[in-house]
């Protein structure tokens, strides 16, 4: 038995062997792929924003035709998976267990459609034999029988009928590309926007719609060591374990859409490298005007907690800190060719808080670049550790 491999180009181009698929189910794999993990990342906000803490506990028929909550099914499955834990990767949000079927009979449900239906540009019925004819074919390929260019041709099709205006609205959701004014009128606002400390402060975004609210916390990630030479460094700096938020203050969890992280290219400065790390708190507009009293609180509480851990760890570098951590980076200067000029690079993942299987769904790990063509394009899923493609940064 010979398995024939990719033979990979310079110009990043590739040749398959003859003997491999036709290039359509490859075409079909990568549609199907984005358009079912984008309808979970869809289904978790609608979900969540509805449900709040308690959007695990709704009911859905499951593929054996069994009542059963979303929590149930998915624990089931998750220990199944467990059997075979060695292989792919631990995946913490339980919608990701769902299957596609099920994902269609919870939004076209009689009891769910009332909150999706605003979403969607048709009616229930014609919605759900759109979804059901993209689950066809993904039936077919998961099974692997043989599908036609034409299938392909179709999910296309209903993937952009289905999908077009559920895209925006994530695009708009995931960026909030727009600062709340300053003279905002709401309580939520007048609270929250007095908040901030030495160590962390806070800015305030918004969707183009005004629905969803984005809270983003900037850490200066203090240098508390370091050794090295003209060329090479190696430094501790402090920063936080981002997903342990939401375990710490349940409230938080409860009350928010998802938590994300970002980290800033570090600058070095004379006593290290100069480093930020960004975490996003995400809320729909509507929840922070009912409770934005106990959202303060539980803010002021992160942010106490984070100036105090971290007033300890520069005291003392041996000491651990539930939210603030100490880690290394390493940095190296680097002379441009045929210059007498350099720049310094610096190798900075472990600020990163990677997405663990015991972490909450809320928590989405990185979200990096929303591009306006989210459903087609995106290199990085909520709750999936890696990256699923290239980037495709248009700058």
């Amino acid at each position: 038995m010979k398995w024939e491999a990719i033979n990979k180009k310079e110009d990043n181009t590739v040749d398959l062997p003859d003997t491999w698929l036709f290039t359509h189910y490859f075409e079909a794999l990568n549609i199907l792929f984005r358009v079912e993990n984008a309808l979970r990342v869809f289904l978790f906000a609608v979900l969540k924003t509805t449900f709040e803490e308690k959007w695990l506990d709704i009911n859905v028929t499951s593929d054996d035709a069994e009542q059963a909550t979303i929590s149930k099914i998915a624990k089931q499955r998750m220990a199944q998976a467990k059997t075979f834990g060695y292989l792919g990767y631990k995946i913490p949000c339980p919608l990701m267990y769902m299957t596609s079927g099920e994902l269609i009979r919870i939004i076209t449900s009689d009891s769910y459609w009332k909150h999706f239906n605003k979403y969607f540009l048709g009616s229930k019925e014609i919605i759900k034999t759109k979804l059901e004819e993209i689950g066809s074919v993904r039936n077919a390929l998961a099974h692997f029988r043989p599908i036609k260019q034409d299938d392909v041709d179709l999910i296309k099709q209903n993937a952009r009928h289905v999908l077009s205006n559920i895209e925006a609205c994530l695009v708009d959701m995931m960026s909030c590309a727009n600062s709340v004014p300053t003279n905002t009128s709401d309580d939520w606002y007048k609270e929250l926007k007095t908040l901030g400390t030495d160590h962390c402060t806070l800015s305030f975004n918004q969707s183009n719609d005004e629905k969803w609210i984005m809270i983003t916390f900037l850490y200066n990630c203090p240098v508390i060591g370091g050794r090295g030479s003209r060329h090479y460094r190696t430094n501790r700096v402090l920063s936080i374990k981002t997903s342990s938020i939401l375990q710490l203050f349940p409230i938080l969890q409860g009350s928010l859409v998802f938590l994300a992280e970002e980290l800033r290219r570090p600058i070095m400065k004379e006593n290290g490298p100069q480093c930020g790390k960004q975490f996003k708190m995400l809320f729909s507009r509507e929840l922070l005007n009912r409770k934005y009293k106990d959202v303060k609180t539980e803010i002021e509480n992160v942010l106490f907690k984070i100036s105090k851990e971290t007033n300890l760890l520069e005291d003392d570098n041996l000491a651990r800190g539930e939210l603030v951590q100490g880690v290394t980076i390493r940095s190296q200067w680097k002379k441009y060719e045929d210059k007498d000029t350099g720049c310094w690079s610096f190798d900075y993942e472990s600020l990163r808080c990677e997405v663990n299987e015991d972490d909450p769904p809320e928590y989405w790990g990185r979200i990096g670049y929303i591009e306006k063509d989210y459903v087609t394009s995106t290199e990085d899923y909520p709750w999936m550790p890696v990256s699923v493609s290239k980037s495709d940064i248009p700058f």
